[in-house]
C-alpha cells in the first residue's frame, strides 16, 4: 500500500485549468498526476516511459502531449507539477504529525500500564483460588487458636502431651477445654506426692504397732522430709 493513500483535488481549480484539453488529454494527464504521486513528485521526461503511464501508443502520445506538458516543469532529465509538489508535502507533514503523536500517545498507555500492573497482580493474587484458600485457612487456624482449641491455651500457645501451660497436671482422665485427649496407654508421671505415699506404705508394713492402733502418725515423720514432701 502506497504511503501517501489518496490524493487531494480541487475540482474547481482543475476543471478550471483544463478547459483547452481533450477528454483524451485530461485522461492522460490525470494519469500523469497519479503516477506522479505515488512515485514521491517526479517522473523521467521520457516519451516512451511516459507514453506506457498514459496508457497510449507512442505516436498518439506524441501527437497531443504538447497541450499537457505546458503544466508540468522539466529539469535535470525529469519533470514535476509545482501544485502536486505543494499537495504532496502537505500530506507528508500531516503524516509525520500523526506519526509522532501517535508515538507520544503510545508511550504514555506504556507508562500508565506499567504503573498499575502491581496493583492488577495484588488484586488477581487476592482473588486467585490458591489465594484465597490460604487465607481462609489462616483465619480459621488464627480463630481456632484465639478460642483456646485442643491443643492451644487461651492465648494461642501450644501445649504439651497432657500438661498445661501453668505446670498443673490435670485431673487423670480429665479432657477439659485446653487439653488434648491422652492417647492410649497413656501413664500419668509420678508425683512427689505418689513417691511419699509409696514410702509411707513401705513404713506402715514395717510399723505395725501404730497400724493396729489405727493408723495414726504412721510415716508422719518420713512426711517432713523436703524432697518427698507432698505437691
Amino acid at each position: 500500500m502506497s504511503e501517501r493513500p489518496f490524493m487531494q483535488l480541487y475540482v474547481s481549480d482543475f476543471v478550471g485549468d483544463t478547459l483547452q484539453l481533450s477528454t483524451e488529454q485530461i485522461g492522460a494527464y490525470m494519469l500523469l498526476l497519479m503516477a506522479m504521486w505515488n512515485a514521491g513528485g517526479s517522473l523521467p521526461d521520457d516519451d516512451a516511459r511516459l507514453a506506457r503511464v498514459a496508457r497510449l501508443p507512442l505516436k498518439r502520445w506524441r501527437a497531443i502531449s504538447a497541450d499537457m506538458l505546458a503544466f508540468f516543469e522539466r529539469e535535470g532529465g525529469e519533470i514535476g507539477h509545482k501544485r502536486l509538489t505543494k499537495e504532496l508535502r502537505k500530506a507528508q507533514l500531516k503524516s509525520e504529525a500523526r506519526a509522532a503523536a501517535g508515538a507520544r500517545g503510545g508511550a504514555a498507555t506504556a507508562l500508565k500500564t506499567k504503573a498499575h500492573a502491581p496493583a492488577n497482580a495484588e488484586v488477581l493474587s487476592r482473588h486467585s483460588p490458591d489465594s484465597r484458600n490460604q487465607m481462609e485457612k489462616a483465619s480459621a487456624f488464627s480463630a481456632r487458636g484465639a478460642r483456646g482449641g485442643p491443643g492451644f491455651s487461651a492465648h494461642g500457645a501450644r501445649e504439651g502431651p497432657g500438661i498445661p501451660i501453668g505446670g498443673c497436671e490435670p485431673a487423670s482422665g480429665s479432657h477439659g477445654p485446653g487439653h488434648a485427649k491422652k492417647p492410649k496407654g497413656w501413664i500419668r508421671p509420678k508425683t512427689h506426692t505418689d513417691a511419699a505415699n509409696a514410702i509411707i506404705e513401705e513404713i506402715r508394713g514395717y510399723d505395725p504397732s501404730r497400724t493396729a492402733a489405727g493408723d495414726e502418725g504412721a510415716g508422719g515423720d518420713v512426711l517432713m522430709l523436703p524432697a518427698i514432701r507432698p505437691d
